[in-house]
């Protein structure tokens, strides 16, 4: 489990104005190296940024500038996951480099925000900055220096690796999805009778990659019946991300456990992930 995290500070509303970096690499799943830096933005201090994170003139004279550091932070991050909490630290970097006039960093970016509202549905439309998530979660930082948001960052992004189970590169594309899925009502429909799942019941539990409504229309083309909840017809029960907080305590969803009982009691039920039901209605 490789990623690096990084956080910045600006000395005025000018996004290229970095003044502070902090930065933390992740390898193997392990804090291998951590970094705050501070960066001569060339350009004044706004009195409001420095109430925020008290660097001023004084604290950079002697701190290189974004060019001058530009090597070292391309190498840093060329090619890694980088993951950053909203879209500011990335719009920073690229604005940076453009004043710069220098080669875009060629990072894989991955915004934090983005992952936390789709692994808590309590944070999918509102409370996810960084101040709100560390209440929550407990965590100890001074907010608005780079390298301490980093940490909650950092650990925020450890959590919901955790609770979702899907690694930082399969988060790449899960952040593409929708937030929520679709209701579990909106989605019952009457298989496709030419389909080659013809007769054949399914039911989804869990978050999938694309809109649940998608993912019933499509089965539904297949000639899946596609129902609401588990039961003596169904024949195929799609897994997909786990929620958690929503399973009362257990590892797996009423849903699941419910079919692994039919299972056991000799009911001809198969359970499989979204990728199996993706590559069994191609192969079909």
């Amino acid at each position: 489990m490789n990623y690096t995290v990084l956080d910045l500070e600006t000395a005025n509303p000018d996004y290229a104005s970095i003044c502070q970096l902090g930065i933390i690499v992740v390898r193997e799943g392990k804090v291998s190296e951590q970094a705050s830096v501070l960066i001569d933005p060339q350009d004044y201090f706004d009195p409001w940024h420095v109430s925020l994170h008290g660097i001023d003139q004084s604290a950079t004279e002697a701190a290189p500038t974004f060019q001058q550091y530009y090597d070292q932070l391309a190498e840093m991050l060329r090619d890694q996951i980088v993951v950053h909490h909203g879209p500011f630290d990335r719009v920073a970097i690229t604005r940076a480099c453009e004043q710069c006039e220098l080669d875009q960093i060629a990072a894989i970016w991955l915004d934090n925000q983005k992952v936390v509202r789709r692994t808590w549905t309590e944070f999918s439309t509102s409370g996810y900055g960084l101040k709100k998530l560390a209440k929550h979660f407990a965590i100890s930082f001074k907010h608005h220096d780079a390298l301490e948001d980093a940490r909650a960052t950092e650990q925020v992004f450890r959590q919901a690796l955790e609770v979702s189970r899907i690694s930082p590169h399969e988060w790449l594309q899960r952040v593409t999805a929708p937030i929520t899925p679709s209701s579990s009502a909106s989605v019952k429909r009457i298989g496709n009778s030419d389909g080659p799942f013809a007769g054949e019941s399914i039911v989804f539990t869990g978050a999938l990659r694309v809109a649940r409504a998608q993912a019933a229309d499509e089965a539904q083309r297949a000639g899946f019946d596609v129902e609401s909840s588990v039961n003596k017809r169904t024949t195929i029960l799609c897994v997909g991300i786990q929620d958690r907080d929503k399973l009362a305590g257990y590892e797996k969803s009423s849903k699941h456990r419910k079919a692994e009982q039919m299972i056991a009691a000799g009911a001809e039920l198969s359970i499989i992930s979204e990728e199996d039901l993706w590559a069994l209605i191609a192969a079909a």
